[in-house]
């Protein structure tokens, strides 16, 4: 809990509020299911790859980049972002998708090759301009 400073304080007030939270994640055992709550609630994080790569880092320190904990991850947040079932599936698809396309970038020869792979996977908030007519500003 040292990595949260003085906001430590915040994190075991969503445990005493929801005891539920003070279980590990699944997949991403060194994590408290709190720690996605918080990272929602009070980090501002609204994407499941954001939760995962930056607000705890899983996706650097488990073995298989999060994804096993992509799922439970992305059902916690659904409520305090008011996800529907299907939004829940498709940040957790959209995170294994760039997690294979950064697998496949890292077995390319050159750097430009691995940009085009890694340029390949979805982006989680689509890009949409308005503006100009056809959509781009």
């Amino acid at each position: 809990m040292r990595r949260y400073g003085s906001g430590v304080h915040d994190v075991l007030d969503l445990i005493r509020e929801r005891p539920d939270l003070r279980e590990p994640l699944k997949g991403g055992e060194d994590y408290l299911r709190a720690e996605v709550v918080y990272a929602v609630e009070a980090e501002g994080a609204r994407h499941l790859e954001d939760v995962l790569s930056r607000r705890t880092r899983i996706t650097f320190e488990t073995w298989d980049r999060g994804i096993a904990a992509a799922e439970s991850a992305a059902a916690l947040m659904a409520e305090p972002l008011g996800w529907t079932r299907e939004q829940v599936e498709r940040e957790v698809e959209y995170y294994r998708k760039g997690i294979e396309a950064e697998r496949a970038a890292q077995e390319q020869d050159t750097d430009q090759e691995a940009d085009a792979v890694q340029h390949g996977a979805p982006e989680i908030v689509p890009d949409i301009h308005v503006g100009r007519p056809g959509g781009r500003s």
